[in-house]
């Protein structure tokens, strides 16, 4: 087998951890999200998800492609760190109030998201907490 070259060898515990999260990495229970904007993906489109300490925060969502940073007014965490309740701003409707909630499995391997319907959305990591008002 051939010596791998030192970058490649330093950078490699790296994208080791980064392909564990792209493929059926772990999903942190919701209490690690807080102060935290988290990455999501589904067949519904892609978001990003902030929750701030103080119970409220910001969601951005892409509706009819353009990307609107919205409001959480509301949320709240289950005992167990695997449930979340959350009330948001809707995108489509002033004055509309969605209510929501995500899921965590047993194994911690998938995101159940349910708004209208129940979606499978992917964790993909969290970014800075700026990057809620962003969409891409």
């Amino acid at each position: 087998m051939a010596a791998l070259p030192r970058r490649a060898a330093l950078c490699l515990p790296a994208l080791l951890i980064a392909g564990q999260a792209r493929a059926g990495g772990r999903v942190p229970p919701f209490p690690d999200w807080i102060g935290r904007t988290a990455r999501l993906r589904s067949e519904a489109g892609d978001a990003r998800l902030l929750l701030a300490a103080d119970g409220s925060g910001l969601i951005a969502v892409r509706a009819f492609f353009a990307c609107r940073p919205l409001p959480v007014l509301s949320w709240r965490i289950a005992a167990n760190g695997q449930e979340l309740a959350y009330r948001r701003a809707s995108a489509l409707v002033p004055g509309r109030v969605i209510a929501g909630m995500a899921r965590i499995d047993a194994e911690g391997a998938a995101l159940h998201w349910i708004e209208a319907r129940e979606e499978l959305a992917e964790f993909e990591g969290f970014v800075a907490a700026e990057a809620a008002r962003h969409c891409g």
